[in-house]
């Protein structure tokens, strides 16, 4: 029988010939009951390396076995969203990690509830669903963030946004979601303001039917969308 493989990630890790396993990557181990057994464990560091390592049964040191490399690719899912409220933001994630986000992007609106993010450990759990989803790259998640900066940075890097909006004429589709920037709001609603500068950049609204989605909900039906463009 083939040793048992258990992959990790270490976001900025560099090849090395010895690999230490750290404390919650041994708790892992032994949990799940492969720490007493010869193992392949995988280090990877988000942006396409990976790093195989043999680990004997019962150590906590590996040999480095081969690396191997894949390039990001060019389609990107991205998201830029207010935050969600409580658990509702690890939730969305996980669950639009596993569905291929590749950048979430979290704003601050004049009606946002919640205008703080914990970085390490949402990437922590992005890490997770991208190990149990059996990806090699790890989402990008950026914030917060004002909208005018957002959209300014935006108009300067040439990226096409969307706003999923319940009034717009144009119905959103698989197909014109692809390689573009979903701009979704805060479960207040936007301020009049706020909507004028929208307009003021040209972002193009989308129609996502009538009913008014949460935040969360709105975010895993535009990763829905790309999946899908994607397979086609």
């Amino acid at each position: 029988m083939s040793p048992e493989e258990i992959v990790f990630f270490r976001p900025g890790f560099s090849s090395s010939p010895e690999l230490k396993l750290e404390g919650e990557e041994i708790s892992h181990l032994k949990a799940f009951r492969v720490f007493s057994e010869d193992k392949t464990v995988i280090i990877k560091d988000g942006v396409g390396a990976s790093f195989v390592y043999n680990v004997p049964s019962s150590s906590k040191i590996g040999s480095l076995v081969r690396t191997e490399k894949i390039e990001r690719p060019k389609a990107r899912a991205k998201i830029a969203t207010a935050i969600p409220k409580g658990n509702r933001l690890e939730w969305l994630i996980q669950k639009g990690t596993e569905l291929g986000i590749t950048e979430f992007i979290f704003l601050v609106f004049s009606h946002s509830d919640r205008k703080d993010l914990n970085p390490e450990r949402l990437l922590k759990v992005a890490a997770e669903a991208s190990s149990q989803s059996g990806q090699d790259l790890l989402p990008e998640i950026k914030g917060p963030i004002a909208l005018s900066k957002f959209l300014e940075g935006s108009k300067s890097n040439k990226e096409e946004l969307l706003l999923f909006d319940p009034r717009s004429e144009v119905q959103i589709t698989p197909d014109n979601i692809q390689n573009k920037t979903v701009l979704i709001g805060p479960e207040g609603g936007f301020r009049k303001e706020e909507l004028e500068l929208i307009s003021q950049f040209g972002v193009l609204s989308v129609n996502v039917g009538e009913s008014i989605l949460r935040i969360e909900t709105a975010g895993i039906f535009a990763a829905s969308l790309f999946r899908l463009g994607n397979l086609r």
